[in-house]
């Protein structure tokens, strides 16, 4: 019997290993990162990752990331909208630091975008195109891409939605991108998030992550519910084998 049971965990880990490498891509961002839609060039600041105290202040680009989606992994090449030559991409990191023309793996998510986050592009689909899941990465100017950026950036590290106060800050923005700043956030109160299942999130441990669009059609299972579903799996074949009569 122990020497079941060890087999037993070993093919439980193999399985684990195998549905954490499951979903996965390169992505190799364009060179300028911002192609076709621009950026904005603000100052944000930032409460430090513990146990730092203290803040950070940047001068950073905002806007819309384009790359290119190769060495899929677990899924299909219409998993990304627009296209697989067409990623369109905003970062969901601030620690971390992405290069125009680089190239990184990514671990694919499809349920870590946060609660405010979903609200937040919920709000910009309303004012950018109603009932189009997608508006928040379709053909952005400079100042819309800002916006939007400052926003997830806003939704994932504050409380609040006002960017002079609070754990993340940003100032000098466009006059644009600040009257549509204002658009986003003030159709919070009356729109809906959008559904989860159009977003997903692309993570790194060493670089920036993405925070993308997802066709729902195409979704597949969390890493570690694939893990989850493959020990149930052996669990359930090794309570029939031993319930097998004997010869």
């Amino acid at each position: 019997m122990t020497h079941y049971k060890h087999t037993l965990a070993l093919l439980a880990c193999a399985v684990a290993t195998t549905a954490a490498n499951a979903a996965s891509v390169q992505i190799t961002f364009d060179n300028p990162i911002f192609n076709g839609s621009g950026y904005d060039a603000v100052s944000i600041t930032f409460a430090n990752q513990s146990p730092t105290p203290g803040s950070t202040t940047e001068y950073v680009a905002a806007g819309r990331f384009q790359g290119t989606a190769t060495d899929l992994v677990g899924v299909t090449a219409d998993i990304f909208f627009d296209d697989v030559n067409n990623v369109f991409m905003y970062c969901y990191d601030i620690y971390q630091n992405i290069n125009h023309g680089q190239s990184v793996d990514y671990q694919i998510y499809l349920n870590a975008a946060t609660t405010r986050t979903l609200d937040f592009i919920g709000a910009v689909n309303s004012v950018l195109g109603t009932n189009d899941p997608y508006a928040w990465l379709r053909n952005v100017t400079a100042a819309q891409g800002a916006a939007i950026q400052l926003g997830i950036w806003e939704s994932k590290y504050d409380t609040g939605w006002d960017l002079s106060s609070g754990d993340f800050k940003a100032t000098n923005l466009d006059q644009d991108t600040a009257e549509l700043w204002n658009q986003f956030t003030a159709a919070l109160a009356n729109t809906a998030a959008v559904d989860s299942r159009y977003v997903m999130v692309l993570k790194n441990d060493t670089y920036q992550d993405m925070i993308a669009g997802d066709p729902p059609s195409n979704d597949v299972p969390e890493p570690g519910t694939l893990a989850l579903m493959g020990v149930a799996l052996a669990g359930f074949a090794a309570s029939r084998r031993r319930k097998q009569p004997s010869a």
